[in-house]
């Protein structure tokens, strides 16, 4: 047989790699050695490996496989991750461009059916990319992040967190997306710095002695403001601390209270307080006891709290 002139990796290594897969070359069995073990970060079945995970699975089988030449019993344990809500984005946004629908065109169960399809697809892409790199992973352990065993023992972990006191039910501020409808992580959010005003607004005090003056840069959130703070080291309002103001177009009475937090030397040293807007305003809610009002629904239009 004649030698090719020229190395052919696409020949050759398809041909390799099948026969580990045939000779289960990369299985782990636990036996005397010492093991060492690595779990890989599933890749979100969004779409198929990039670069970047070109470089973490090369790290990843390189070490599997000096360990292997070293004696240890190594298993590299392959998987792919739900991603829930950036694989809801992308299967919805293929769906507006096939067939101009949105899931609640479909309906949930023809929704999710549209969903374990893409899985299917981008799962084993991704599986053939990585088998495709080389690595040397114990294939017969492959997982999906909802395969039924693991959401099982997801769903009895949280039950034990909750029943341990680790979980617990309550209001928090959270990252809230009206068009899917869900919480978003945090790393899901893209943060920018805005060039922006500070407005300055009259709130009257309760007993028509005058008016205490609000410098923020929000001024659309005082529909749902609970107070108004000052610093407790801020001389020019002991005077009107314990007072009351009615909150302008809501006509809500709120009290003028003192808290550290605020800054004498920011705008006109007295901030509004909305608690279901603001981290910081949502602790200082907490420390006075005060009311949380949403005037922001789910939907992202404004709700009977706000006056509507």
């Amino acid at each position: 047989m004649e030698l090719a002139t020229r190395y052919e990796p696409q020949e050759a290594e398809a041909a390799i790699y099948a026969l580990w897969l045939e000779n289960h070359c990369f299985k782990a069995t636990p036996d005397s050695r010492t093991p060492y073990c690595i779990t890989i970060p599933p890749p979100n079945v969004t779409g198929a490996l990039h670069m970047g995970h070109a470089l973490n699975h090369t790290v990843m089988d390189t070490l599997g496989r000096w360990k292997r030449m070293l004696g240890f019993n190594v298993l590299i344990l392959p998987g792919t991750d739900h991603a829930g809500i950036a694989t809801q984005a992308v299967v919805e946004k293929k769906i507006r461009a096939e067939q101009k629908k949105t899931r609640y065109d479909l309906g949930r169960e023809a929704f999710i059916e549209k969903v374990w399809e893409w899985k299917e697809e981008y799962g084993n892409k991704i599986v053939s990319q990585m088998q495709r790199l080389g690595a040397s992973y114990d294939w017969d352990r492959l997982r999906f992040t909802m395969d039924e065993s693991y959401v099982e023992a997801i769903h009895t972990v949280f039950e034990k967190l909750y029943a341990d006191g680790y979980i617990y039910i309550g209001e928090r501020m959270v990252n809230w997306s009206p068009g899917f409808q869900s919480v978003i992580s945090d790393i899901e959010i893209d943060n920018r710095e805005e060039d922006g005003s500070l407005w300055h607004l009259r709130y009257p005090y309760s007993d028509g002695s005058g008016h205490i003056i609000v410098a923020t840069s929000r001024p659309e959130t005082m529909l749902g403001d609970t107070a108004v703070a000052v610093s407790p080291k801020d001389e020019r309002y002991k005077a009107v601390l314990g007072k009351t103001i009615m909150l302008p177009l809501v006509g809500r009475e709120i009290p003028v209270l003192a808290d550290d937090f605020v800054d004498p030397a920011f705008g006109t040293g007295a901030v509004k307080i909305t608690p279901f807007h603001d981290p910081n305003d949502y602790e200082m809610g907490n420390r006075h006891g005060l009311e949380r009002i949403e005037v922001i629904g789910p939907d992202a239009k404004m709700t009977a709290h706000a006056g509507v």
